[in-house]
């Protein structure tokens, strides 16, 4: 969402906003970005000129570093403009009053892994994932008409959706590593729609939303 095919600064500016507010709300954050568009398009040009997985795995994580320094820009004072390669400098910038903004971190592992490892490194008590979709469905919306959205759906099911092989750049509302993560860690987590970025301050309060809880308890 934040670099579909460009910076999107609208957005940039939006979550960034979203952030400060939860942090004039005296919550802690720990905020992940993906690679978008611009990863995918790096990832097939490196595929194209013969890049084994592991290569690729790599452009998709420089292209997180973008977004994620973009975000941390939007943030201003309240990020750095160093962002922490690991989650112990995340949690450093946290204990300093900062937002730590992270994008990828070692192939294999999708940025949707890295946050619910963030999630469990920081102790955090809930987990909130923002796609391009609105909520989990029981397939691809984008693809098949008959797709129907969960207001619910448990983390054994959601397994299934998903499948269980992980590409550089794949598709998908959550990849398989990040749903096994959760399945242990248990925490609350979340997944809602771009449309929700300025009311993340009141679901993270116990406010609804049109998302999809994942069960993991």
């Amino acid at each position: 969402m934040l670099c579909p095919e460009w910076p999107d600064l609208e957005t940039l500016r939006e979550a960034a906003e979203s952030v400060r507010e939860l942090v004039r709300r005296r919550h802690e954050v720990l905020v992940v970005v993906g690679g978008g568009g611009t990863a995918r398009r790096y990832i097939e040009a490196g595929g194209r000129l013969g890049g084994s997985e592991t290569v690729l795995h790599e452009l998709g994580i420089r292209a997180t570093h973008l977004n994620a320094l973009l975000l941390a820009l939007a943030l201003g004072e309240l990020s750095e403009p160093s962002l922490p390669p690991t989650f112990h400098e995340a949690i450093q910038m946290i204990l300093r009053g900062k937002v730590p903004v992270m994008g990828g971190t070692v192939p294999g592992h999708t940025t949707d892994a890295v946050a619910a490892m963030g999630a469990r490194a920081t102790n955090s008590s809930l987990l909130i994932y923002v796609t391009d979709v609105d909520g989990i469905y029981t397939s691809d919306p984008k693809l098949d008409p008959q797709a129907r959205k969960l207001d619910r759906v448990k983390v054994e099911e959601l397994l299934k959706i998903v499948g269980s092989r992980v590409t550089p750049g794949m598709r998908t509302v959550l990849d398989p590593v990040a749903v096994k993560l959760l399945q242990r860690l248990r925490i609350r987590t979340v997944v809602v729609g771009k449309a929700e970025i300025p009311r993340i301050p009141l679901i993270v309060e116990g406010q609804g939303h049109g998302g999809t809880e994942i069960l993991t308890g």
